[in-house]
């Protein structure tokens, strides 16, 4: 009976030797789990991560919800605390990604109120502890810079003084870089026009933000952290964020570590980025993105909230997660910037059999441009990845992570045991990039708005309950016509049965939506 046994354990083994698996050691390794503190809760930092890692046969495991941050209801610091060490005592962990926003803070929208940097100290050392007692461990930590303009959590003087404070935020980036006598005396002008403690309070912000990312770069340097990046929300040619972000660069250049530390501009897609460079570490994949841009010139384009022109931040994304750009790569990224009456020739000419290709849709910010889906979606739209919501960095590195993902899937690097999950992950972020990019942003929020307003509510302060019902009605005959457009498409030999959905808002207002997915293959 042994003889048997081992006879049967020879014939698979050999079996698996001959199929060309070189990730057989992968396949029943411990190391499935990514321990991942986001952002923030909404489902951009959250499920669009987690979809995307099933994307390459990880998991992500995540906070309990009552951990996580509530919209303007910050996280809970110690039972956040508890939870990561006990996640990161586990043996089945491959790596552990923190937000520091979320872990100092209690989340991006707290990171803004400087009343929530009263414990910075103790939970910056609290996170340095963390990270020594892990140091052997694969550990990626992200931080965001201030963005330029107060909020509309902000009290009232803040909102009061909004374009006040924009504009020295601006001057003093400029007086920083050109030293001009001139900006100085209208830097002095728009200074004494403000509330002496808005400004205390506007300065604390970077100047705090500004001591933490120090101590980061020392401890990558140190060797604690493996990756740190450092993101700029949202912003603009000139501003503090950009200032801070520039002295931060030199920073990392005097301390040698360059290859190990990454500026990038943008914020919620942090997330997709980070794990979609892991998985290229993890099976030592190195993307080519032929970059197509739909302008000339795109090195002089600076858009909407973005610190840096377009070409900078399509390249910066792109070697973050491990690719390099290349006129022969296999993988072609469109760069869709206006109204493009052609956009539909442009896709029959650069959509190739065989390649994968994107879109990443910034002619607008906070939604898509319908012609452009209307354009995809004449096609099998499994053969098109896309993203076109809020900010252009936000687009341009979700597609850019999906696409790379999306490579490592049609190489079949994956067991085979995992393969059919990660088809329904990719379908199902298909699906939602055109459920919230086009149906809810381009045409149903404003709708929404419209009703909150007729209703009696403000759209950043709506009731759950009744505001999903009527979400549901406002959206269900365009989620009808992508079902009915996704069913029956096939990818990679598998065929969509059917795409069940569910709408809802993830927080207590009407900015964004959960788009929630169930996709069924063919047998």
């Amino acid at each position: 009976m042994l003889k048997k046994i081992i006879a049967i354990f020879l014939i698979f083994s050999t079996l698996l030797l001959s199929s060309g698996c070189n990730y057989i050691r992968k396949s029943f390794a411990l190391d499935d789990n990514i321990i991942f503190v986001p952002l923030d809760s909404r489902p951009v930092n959250t499920q669009n991560v987690s979809i995307l890692t099933k994307m390459w046969g990880k998991n992500l495991i995540l906070p309990p919800k009552n951990v996580l941050d509530d919209y303007t209801k910050p996280g809970d610091h110690e039972a956040l605390k508890k939870w990561l060490n006990e996640e990161a005592s586990k043996d089945n962990v491959y790596a552990i990604v923190i937000s520091v926003q979320q872990y100092i803070n209690g989340g991006l929208i707290a990171s803004r109120d400087i009343k929530n940097y009263n414990d910075y100290e103790k939970r910056l050392l609290t996170l340095y502890n963390f990270i020594k007692k892990n140091k052997d461990k694969n550990i990626i930590i992200f931080s965001v810079i201030p963005r330029l303009k107060p909020t509309q959590f902000s009290d009232y003087q803040y909102i009061k003084y909004n374009q006040q404070i924009v504009e020295f935020s601006e001057l003093k980036d400029m007086v920083d870089l050109y030293h001009r006598e001139s900006d100085v005396k209208k830097l002095e002008k728009i200074e004494s026009g403000i509330p002496t403690d808005l400004i205390k309070n506007y300065n604390n912000l970077f100047e705090i933000n500004d001591v933490i990312n120090q101590k980061l770069i020392d401890w990558t340097k140190d060797g604690y952290i493996k990756t740190l990046v450092i993101g700029n929300d949202d912003t603009s040619q000139y501003s503090m964020t950009n200032m801070v972000s520039r002295k931060l660069s030199q920073y990392v250049e005097s301390h040698g570590i360059s290859d190990k530390v990454y500026m990038l501009h943008g914020a919620d897609e942090i997330g997709m980025e980070i794990t979609a460079r892991l998985a290229n570490e993890y099976y030592k994949q190195r993307p080519r993105f032929h970059v197509v841009y739909d302008v000339k010139n795109p090195e002089k384009i600076v858009l909407p909230y973005e610190g840096a022109d377009l070409k900078k931040i399509v390249e910066e994304k792109i070697n973050f997660i491990g690719g390099k750009t290349d006129s022969n790569g296999e993988l072609i990224l469109y760069i869709h910037t206006n109204k493009n009456l052609g956009i539909k020739s442009d896709i029959d000419k650069y959509k190739n059999i065989g390649q994968n290709f994107g879109i990443a849709d910034v002619a607008y910010t906070n939604m898509a441009d319908i012609n452009v889906i209307n354009a995809i979606l004449k096609y099998n739209p499994l053969d098109i990845m896309y993203a076109g919501w809020n900010t252009p960095s936000n687009s341009i590195g979700t597609v850019i992570s999906e696409m790379a993902l999306k490579a490592i899937l049609d190489k079949k690097l994956l067991p085979i045991y995992k393969q059919d999950e990660a088809i329904r992950s990719f379908a199902s972020f298909s699906f939602i990039r055109m459920a919230d990019d086009y149906a809810y942003q381009a045409v149903v929020r404003n709708k929404m708005y419209k009703w909150a307003e007729n209703n009696g509510m403000s759209s950043d302060d709506i009731d759950i309950k009744s505001s999903d019902k009527e979400l549901s009605k406002e959206m269900n005959p365009i989620l009808e016509e992508l079902k009915n457009v996704y069913a029956g498409k096939t990818l990679m030999g598998r065929r969509l049965k059917k795409v069940d959905v569910e709408v809802k808002y993830p927080w207590k207002r009407m900015f964004e939506v959960m788009v929630q997915t169930q996709v069924e293959l063919s047998r």
